[in-house]
C-alpha cells in the first residue's frame, strides 16, 4: 500500500514536472527586431527565413516589434535603446551601421538582454554578428569583373560607407586593383542610403552623360544598386558590364538572360540567416542555454557566399 502511494506520488510529480515544462516550452519570445532599412531585400529574405523557421518548430505565440531605422546610425542606437528600456528577450538588429551603438549596447549587456546582429559587424556589446566573408565574396565578384575588362579600362564603381560589410568590399575591390594599374577609376559615388536605389539611378544618369562611352564597366556593392546602374545604361544607350553582391533572384535571372550587363553576384544565404536568428532565441529563452554558447562562442559567424556567373547560373531559381 505504502509503495502504490509512493508511486502514485511519483507519477503525480512527474506529471506536474512535464505540464511545468510543456509551459516553459509554449511561452512567447519577445523579439525587438532593428531594422537597417526596411525597404533591403536582404532585410525580408532574411525575415523569411526566419518565419520559416517559427512555422516548422510551431512557435506561434512569439511577439515581433519590428523597428525601421532609415538608413539612419543615430536611429539604429535610439530603436535599440527603446527596445531595451520596454525589456525585450532578445535584440536582432540587421544591415546596420553600429557606429552609433556603443553606448546603447553596453546598455543591453548590462540588462542581460542578447543582441544578434546580421551583416552589420560585430562591436563590444553585441553577443554575435551574423554574416558573409565579405572580402572573399567580393574577391570572386571583383575580379569577374576584371577579367570582363580584360585588365584594362575605365571604371565607375559605387560605394556604401553606411555599411561595414560594403567597406570590406570596396576595400578588397581598391586593393586588387592594385595589380592591374590600368584600370582607372574614372567616377566614384558614395552612396546615399536613406534613398540608394534613386540616389544610384540619378548618379549613374549623370556619370553617362558626362562619360559616355568612356565608361568600360560598373562596380556596384549590391545588387540592387546594379539594377539601377543597369536602368541608367540602357536609357543611355550604353552596354558593359556590372557587377553587385547578394544574389537575388532577380539578379540572378538577369545574369542568366542572354545580352544581359549583369555580370555577376554574390549570393548570400540570407534565409538561413534568419533561421539562425529563431534558433538562437529559441535556445536562449526556451532552453536557458547561454547567449554566447548558441552562437558557439565566437563573435562573428561567417557563412560562405557562392559565386554566380554566366557559367553556373540557373534561369528562375529562387534566392535560398
Amino acid at each position: 500500500m505504502r509503495i502504490a502511494k509512493l508511486l502514485a506520488l511519483g507519477a503525480a510529480g512527474w506529471l506536474a514536472g512535464a505540464a511545468l515544462t510543456g509551459a516553459a516550452l509554449a511561452k512567447g519570445v519577445n523579439i525587438a527586431w532593428i531594422q537597417g532599412n526596411a525597404v533591403f531585400q536582404a532585410e525580408q529574405r532574411t525575415q523569411a527565413g526566419f518565419q520559416r523557421y517559427l512555422k516548422d518548430k510551431g512557435y506561434t505565440d512569439w511577439t515581433i516589434t519590428y523597428l525601421d531605422s532609415g538608413g539612419d546610425a543615430q536611429k539604429v542606437a535610439n530603436n535599440i535603446q527603446d527596445a531595451v528600456s520596454r525589456g525585450a528577450d532578445v535584440i536582432y538588429v540587421t544591415f546596420a551601421d553600429l557606429r552609433a551603438s556603443n553606448t546603447v549596447l553596453q546598455s543591453a549587456a548590462e540588462a542581460k538582454i542578447p543582441v544578434y546582429t546580421v551583416d552589420s559587424g560585430w562591436i563590444p556589446g553585441s553577443t554575435a554578428d551574423i554574416t558573409t566573408n565579405n572580402w572573399q565574396m567580393s574577391a570572386e565578384v571583383s575580379l569577374s569583373l576584371i577579367s570582363a575588362m580584360k585588365g584594362k579600362g575605365n571604371l565607375v564603381v559605387f560605394t556604401a560607407d553606411y555599411f561595414k560589410p560594403d567597406r570590406e568590399r570596396v576595400d578588397t575591390l581598391k586593393a586588387m586593383l592594385k595589380e592591374y594599374p590600368e584600370i582607372k577609376i574614372i567616377a566614384e559615388h558614395d552612396l546615399d542610403i536613406t534613398k540608394f536605389y534613386q540616389d544610384t539611378l540619378s548618379t549613374m544618369q549623370d556619370f553617362a552623360t558626362r562619360y559616355g562611352k568612356q565608361i568600360d564597366a560598373v562596380w556596384a556593392p549590391w545588387d540592387e544598386p546594379a539594377q539601377a546602374v543597369i536602368t541608367a545604361l540602357n536609357g543611355a544607350g550604353l552596354h558593359v558590364p556590372v557587377t553587385g553582391m547578394d544574389g537575388h533572384s532577380i539578379a540572378v535571372d538577369a545574369i542568366c538572360t542572354d545580352g544581359s550587363m549583369f555580370l555577376a553576384t554574390g549570393k548570400q544565404q540570407f534565409e538561413e540567416w534568419g533561421a539562425r536568428l529563431a534558433e538562437f532565441a529559441a535556445r536562449v529563452k526556451l532552453e536557458g542555454a547561454d547567449p554566447k554558447a548558441v552562437a558557439g562562442g565566437r563573435d562573428i559567424i561567417y557563412y560562405p557566399a557562392q559565386l554566380i556567373t554566366k557559367d553556373n547560373c540557373k534561369p528562375g531559381t529562387k534566392a535560398q
